[in-house]
């Protein structure tokens, strides 16, 4: 599913694998209501909110865009986000956010 939601997206990653529960995690959160940050990117090339954006993109929802740095040690790792591998792992995301701010962290 996430493959072919991305099949001729355009946009760029420079990280090699997504997660897919932490997709889902926000898949539902963006079906609840809830407002994601906007992602960082440099250019075309998303920096930060690889998941974020995915979900957004599941949904056929547009995402808010900010400017980020894209660092010179990732610069290599550059691909289109439909050639990002998708984990079946859970990285465990949400209990990460969940420690970093108790509270959610969306809004």
């Amino acid at each position: 599913m996430v493959e072919e939601a991305l099949r001729c997206d355009l946009a760029l990653g420079a990280q090699g694998a997504v997660s897919l529960p932490a997709i889902q995690r926000y898949v539902d959160r963006l079906l609840a209501g809830e407002n994601p940050p906007s992602i960082k990117m440099d250019g075309d090339v998303i920096v930060d909110g690889n998941h974020r954006y995915i979900a957004s993109r599941l949904l056929g929802r547009d995402v808010q865009v900010t400017a980020g740095v894209l660092p010179s040690s990732m610069k290599g790792n550059v691909k289109l986000v439909s050639q990002i591998k998708v984990d079946y792992t859970d990285w465990g995301n949400e209990l990460l956010s969940l420690c970093i701010r108790p509270v959610r962290y969306w809004n």
